[in-house]
């Protein structure tokens, strides 16, 4: 489909500023997220969950929160993974082990606070600073115990107090026992007999002339072995069975001693339970699948804790106050495992369909995917660990395919931020080359957009300076050095590229604003500047990188520039998304024009009128969309003297004046007199 052609040049498209003006669109490496997919927050309390860890996360959190603009992410694939720097140790005491492959970039710090072996000593940890003046010190978090290692553990959530237990036959007299005349020789009791089955079991008894209540309990009990015989506070009989369970019956066939006991023929049956008859599938560590059955009833909490501690290098136990079921492995470490299958009683015991791990000594660090192991010894107070962290690195070919989704999906936006650096100079400027290179090939597709990125922290400024010689791009911005910025999920501030809060400054103001416009305020969330342009021996201002210095003990960008050649206005980068903003205005109404067929003069220009009202379009839509925030005047005008009829094409010169550009204020004070007509100038 063709469209119209617009060439950007010196003297400036303008364009409507749509809702997508101060749009960012962030790319970087994160823990979680799909690569290579765009996601696009409002507000930052989703960011973490959707991106995990990482610079892309910090970033993107700390945009959306500080420009309170619309932010896109894009995650892309980690080539180089995270890196740890050697263990530091100041003061006596074991050695730190760590694991795991850095998601971020930060400096750590680990306080022993309280001496002591595993599970006795405390300790802090830092990964972020806070300022001290103008100083970043260490800012620890909350002490915590130093742990100890854990088996493999399962906690249920029912009480098992709760659950209805089996219970045993029970027989119960009507008569007094107390009664005189039962007792000794010739007593009612004397040679009586009772005929019963117990649980099936025939069974009799022939009492001997019992002297009282206690020998008639020895007789019945030594008659009736699997039965508890007693006496209840109204003195009657009280027959019981041993067992529990609906198998446990009681059934009274007769006898002579039935009337005088009180008691009457008759089948008395116990009450099942819960858990009688039922299973529980578990597994520990690689061993086999074990089944444990509740054939046998049991009668309370503690009968099920025995019945389940038989099962192989499995501990059972009740967590007070409320009687729940724990089972644990009984092997300790990282090697400890304990997988709940299933089974019919795995809902009465409220245990959950899991696998559990146990773990050694360690804690893993917030925000970091870094995890500390503390051996087992004893520790000592104030003595302090440290090391850095590095967040995993990217290649230049995932930044351009994450611009390609981002075209292919349609989204809407005007500035990328590469977040996160590459490994030197060098790699910067081929990424810078290589944005250029991109963003053209946007230019041609109508989608204009300008590149934030940062340059290494760690990069001389010497370095830097030499490495961009040569390099000429008004669609690329680079920002040398790093600022302690606040963090986006993680609390505290952070040694970051100063490109993470040039990106956020060109979201939260108007696109017209020169990033380092004093009337916006000082930088927020910036807590301490290491190197001030305006003290430093190697000025990256003039080698037209973008950097921060300080006015009146505030932070400020001393400019917003793109690497435009210096006697270009696209130098400016506000200037440059200015000129994008009127791009995207004109071009509708320049569109307009493919294939019309405008009246002609007879010399083959275009006839006054025609051209009078299309310079009046263009000029509504660069006015509309510039004035008189972003700009100071605006003009189009057609060609008049281009033949269209030979050469069937309509040019036309688009002119914006941007608004005043402040580099530096100048005023002359002295004593004297007022007077009324003061001389202006001078």
């Amino acid at each position: 489909m063709p469209s119209a052609e617009i060439t950007f040049t010196e003297f400036g498209p303008a364009g409507e500023p749509a809702s997508a003006a101060r749009v960012v669109a962030k790319v970087g490496v994160c823990s979680a997220g799909s690569k290579n997919t765009v996601y696009a927050f409002d507000v930052p309390s989703p960011v973490a969950k959707a991106l995990g860890e990482g610079p892309l996360t910090e970033a993107t959190a700390q945009a959306v929160r500080v420009s309170r603009q619309r932010t896109l992410a894009v995650p892309v694939e980690a080539s180089i993974p995270g890196a740890l720097d050697p263990l530091m140790q100041s003061g006596p005491g074991p050695a730190l082990l760590f694991a795991g492959a850095p998601t971020d970039t930060a400096a750590v710090r680990v306080r022993i606070t309280k001496s002591g072996p595993q599970g006795v000593g405390r300790f802090r940890v830092s990964i972020s600073g806070t300022s001290a003046g103008a100083q970043v010190v260490p800012r620890f978090g909350t002490e915590l115990v130093i742990p100890s290692r854990k088996a493999a553990e399962v906690t249920g959530t029912r009480d098992l107090s709760r659950l209805a237990y089996a219970k045993p036959a029970v027989v119960r007299g009507d008569k007094d026992l107390g009664a005189s005349g039962l007792y000794g020789a010739g007593g009612l009791l004397d040679g009586k007999g009772i005929e019963a089955k117990i649980h099936g079991a025939e069974v009799s008894c022939l009492l001997e002339a019992p002297k009282d209540g206690a020998a008639l309990l020895a007789q019945l009990s030594n008659a009736f072995a699997a039965c508890v015989f007693s006496i209840d506070g109204g003195a009657r009989l009280v027959w019981t069975s041993k067992a529990i369970g609906k198998a446990a019956t009681i059934e009274l066939l007769g006898g002579s001693a039935l009337v005088a006991l009180g008691l009457v023929v008759g089948l008395k049956q116990g009450e099942a339970g819960d858990l009688d008859g039922t299973t529980l599938d578990l597994q520990e560590d690689a061993g086999q699948v074990q089944t444990v059955e509740f054939k046998d009833p049991p009668a309370d909490p503690a009968a099920v804790v025995a019945v389940l501690g038989k099962a192989n290098n499995v501990a059972a136990s009740l967590v007070a106050p409320a009687s729940k079921l724990r089972l644990a492995s009984k092997t300790i470490g990282e090697g400890s495992s304990l997988a709940i299958l299933g089974g019919s009683a795995i809902e009465l015991l409220g245990l959950p369909k899991a696998t559990a791990k146990g773990r050694e000594a360690d804690h893993k660090i917030p925000g970091l995917g870094v995890t500390i192991q503390f051996p087992a010894a004893a520790f000592v107070k104030d003595t302090e660990y440290g090391f850095a962290c590095h967040a995993p690195g990217f290649s230049i070919e995932s930044v351009i395919q994450a611009i390609d989704k981002l075209v292919h999906v349609k989204a809407d936006f005007r500035i990328l931020h590469v977040v996160g650096e590459l490994a030197d100079a060098a790699e910067t400027r081929a990424l810078a080359e290589a944005l250029d290179t991109k963003i053209a090939e946007l230019e041609a597709l109508k989608r204009p957009i300008v590149a934030i990125l940062g340059a290494p922290l760690g990069e001389t400024d010497e370095a830097l300076a030499e490495a961009f010689e040569g390099f000429v791009s008004r669609r690329v911005c680079v920002c040398a050095r790093g600022a302690w910025l606040r963090g986006g999920t993680l609390q505290g501030s952070f040694l970051r590229s100063q490109s993470w809060a040039a990106a956020y400054k060109a979201a939260a103001v108007r696109f017209s604003s020169d990033l380092g416009n004093h009337d916006d305020g000082p930088l927020k969330e910036v807590d301490a500047l290491p190197v001030d342009e305006g003290l430093a021996t190697v000025k990256l201002r003039a080698a037209r990188f973008t950097v921060m210095d300080t006015s009146g003990g505030n932070v400020y960008f001393a400019r917003g520039l793109t690497m435009a050649d210096e006697r270009s206005r696209y130098r400016d980068l506000n200037v440059a998304r200015v000129m994008i903003e009127a791009y995207l205005a004109a071009q509708p109404i320049l569109d307009n024009e493919i294939n019309n067929d405008p009246p002609l003069n007879e010399d083959g220009t275009l006839e006054t009128n025609t051209a009078g009202a299309i310079d009046r379009a263009v000029t509504n839509a660069l006015s509309g969309a510039l004035m008189p925030d972003h700009a100071s005047a605006v003009r189009a005008r057609v060609i008049r003297t281009d033949n269209v009829f030979e050469t069937n094409l309509l040019r036309a010169r688009m002119t914006v004046v941007p608004r005043g550009q402040i580099y530096g204020v100048s005023a002359e004070l002295g004593p004297g007199l007022l007077t009324d007509n003061e001389e202006e100038g001078g």
